[in-house]
């Protein structure tokens, strides 16, 4: 019996760290940095990456979007302006528009939760957003019409 204890427990032992030792490690592979945003999951909806500050961003039908900061974005607070056009390039302000901003590496440590933006009177929506460290962060903007969500996408920069 002792000569087969000693090579079982050798077994046992070197088998030991293959096995996951957590539930979310055994729920397969994880996704690469940077794609839960742009992929479904339980957790909420898709945020698609959108193209960059300055950059005419399609919203549904012929409307589109350009948002900016009043800064390059560092520590501090930023200032996010949102600017809606219809297709005829007249300024739309009938819309609720919102915004999350969080470090995706640091999932729940940062996140500001989803806040409405204000409307200036230029007809600009503005929300100061708090970058709290360095890092890489991401906004996640929300734009709802009549009570119905239509328009998501996310935006990621490093700081």
């Amino acid at each position: 019996m002792n000569k087969w204890l000693l090579p079982i427990l050798f077994l046992m032992a070197i088998s030991l760290p293959v096995l996951p030792l957590d539930a979310q490690s055994q729920q397969g592979p994880k996704s690469k940095p940077g794609a839960e945003s742009a992929a479904p999951s339980a957790a909420g909806p898709a945020y698609p990456s959108m193209l960059g500050p300055g950059k005419k961003v399609p919203i549904g039908g012929d409307s589109y979007l350009i948002y900016g900061f009043d800064k390059k974005p560092k520590l501090g607070t930023l200032i996010m302006k949102v600017e809606i056009f219809t297709k005829e390039g007249k300024k739309d302000t009938s819309l609720e528009v919102k915004a999350d901003a969080a470090m995706p590496s640091m999932k729940g440590a940062h996140e500001t939760g989803n806040r409405s933006f204000k409307l200036s009177k230029k007809g600009d929506y503005l929300l100061p957003i708090d970058i709290v460290m360095p890092g890489d962060w991401e906004i996640r903007l929300t734009l709802i019409k009549d009570g119905k969500v239509i328009f998501r996408g996310s935006y990621q920069f490093d700081v």
